[in-house]
């Protein structure tokens, strides 16, 4: 762990010697996924509420959403970016460090301007909390769990990640699979899940479980009909999920047969 941290001190000092790129692309973030919440918040306007739940119910579980992507994206953006490590045989390197590959991945560096989508994150967030209080929703449950929904919500998407990238042992290629596994399931998180059709709702909810994020404790969070052990199944399902990523990825790393032909 000691290495680990060296490594990361590296990559962040490495960043800040651009500090004009890192603020304007951190920015950029920020407005790019500012616009996608506004295209959320117009239809909400417009219809008023998406299956009983208003525009700042739906604002939180998009803050959530967005918040744990963004952190996934900072802390582990090599597991997402794996494929250049198959294709250009970068990881025949890793194999050869006396250091697990896998913390070898998470140290190699931190992809800072991503943290844009998690401030951006927290200003929705806070905007939603402020509108639901002056509905006269109690927000103080939703406070007092949000820790532990931005730690369980950020494994799961973290398990996500780590299981497409070891389909690249056998695929090399990844970046195809990624729409599918990562970026839908979490857009799709950020509304309520009973506004899929079954099938969808049932891959939510097993295969891609982005619906413990935000989405099921929300229901006893703000009073929908949910109960109150709703809140254990969200660090639950996170444990669960990383356990079998991290087993798919010892099974994935023994049948790698390095690059080339």
């Amino acid at each position: 762990m000691a290495l680990y941290w060296k490594l990361i001190r590296a990559s962040v000092a490495a960043q800040m010697e651009y500090k004009f790129s890192f603020l304007f692309s951190t920015l950029l973030m920020m407005v790019l996924q500012a616009l996608d919440f506004l295209l959320i918040a117009a239809i909400l306007l417009k219809f008023d509420t998406i299956k009983g739940w208003n525009l700042y119910e739906v604002g939180y579980l998009y803050a959530i959403s967005m918040m744990v992507l963004s952190l996934y994206r900072t802390l582990c953006n090599e597991i997402h970016a794996f494929e250049k490590y198959t294709v250009q045989g970068e990881f025949d390197q890793l194999l050869t460090r006396p250091v697990s590959p896998l913390l070898n991945l998470f140290s190699r560096s931190l992809y800072l301007h991503q943290i844009g989508g998690f401030l951006q994150g927290i200003v929705v967030l806070a905007v939603s909390l402020w509108g639901l209080y002056g509905q006269g929703v109690s927000v103080a449950k939703a406070l007092w769990f949000l820790p532990v929904s931005i730690v369980s919500g950020s494994l799961i998407v973290l398990a996500l990640g780590l299981a497409t990238a070891t389909i690249a042992f056998w695929t090399v290629r990844i970046a195809d699979f990624l729409p599918f596994t990562v970026y839908a399931p979490i857009n799709a998180s950020s509304y309520p899940m009973h506004i899929y059709p079954g099938w969808l709702k049932g891959l939510l909810f097993s295969v891609l479980p982005v619906a413990f994020i935000a989405y099921v404790p929300s229901l006893y969070l703000f009073d929908k009909g949910g109960a109150w052990w709703y809140l254990l199944l969200t660090p639950l399902v996170a444990a669960v999920a990383l356990g079998l990523a991290l087993a798919f990825w010892r099974f994935g790393i023994k049948r790698y047969h390095s690059t080339g032909n």
